[in-house]
């Protein structure tokens, strides 16, 4: 499946789709509307139920079973410009649906190799 599920905070009811193939998020909300999202996903990806998965990413970070994008993942790759630290998930998803970009670079970090982030 080319989508987990990680749950950015865990007292906060916010779920984010990203997708492994992009390395970005797809779609993010809350539980109750991201089970629309997972049940449209399910026609052509078929995967475990909606409910397991999020409960999944309640108890771990992260619906994937391997532990990919768990609660231990102190950051994430974003769309090969550099570094988005998992404090920073929920402020992107708010930054992406007002259509800031230019803010969501702002949030990454550069490459280990001291690249620097990758803009425009």
């Amino acid at each position: 499946m080319p989508r987990i599920v990680i749950k950015p905070e865990r007292d906060l009811d916010l779920y984010v789709g990203w997708s492994t193939i992009v390395e970005a998020p797809v779609w993010h909300g809350p539980r109750a509307e991201v089970l629309g999202y997972l049940a449209q996903e399910a026609i052509r990806y078929p995967a475990d139920p909606a409910e397991e998965r999020l409960d999944r990413a309640d108890r771990t970070g992260t619906s994937s079973y391997d532990g990919d994008g768990g609660w231990d993942d102190e950051r994430f790759i974003y769309e090969q410009r550099g570094w988005l630290p998992r404090s920073r998930l929920a402020e992107m998803c708010r930054l992406l649906e007002a259509g800031n970009d230019e803010g969501v670079w702002d949030l990454l970090e550069p490459f280990d190799d001291e690249t620097p982030v990758r803009r425009g």
